[in-house]
């Protein structure tokens, strides 16, 4: 499903595969082109290695949701793979 939000005179593309209320917070109002959260996040994999989502949010500045978009996207790209995170992910993670 995917809806469009007007929201301070910008429109929003939402893709809603997760069923999850979308859209701007209050206190972030900033937002980041999709393509720049895929190639942050591309970025932190190299240097890092696998991670977990949560890990990966806390190091980006944007909503849950984008970066469940941006990871989304990659993978259909074939630029990542999707799997069982293990205990020394979250450790790496929390550096």
């Amino acid at each position: 499903m995917s809806k469009e939000v007007d929201f301070m005179d910008d429109m929003i593309y939402l893709e809603d595969d997760e069923w999850v209320v979308k859209g701007p917070h209050y206190y972030l109002i900033e937002r980041r082109p999709i393509e720049e959260i895929e190639k942050e996040i591309y970025r932190l994999l190299e240097e890092h290695g696998p991670m977990p989502l949560s890990a990966l949010w806390r190091k980006l500045n944007c909503h849950l949701w984008e970066v469940s978009a941006a990871l989304r996207r990659l993978k259909s790209k074939g630029l990542i793979e999707e799997g069982e995170a293990s205990p020394e992910s979250y450790r790496k993670s929390e550096v």
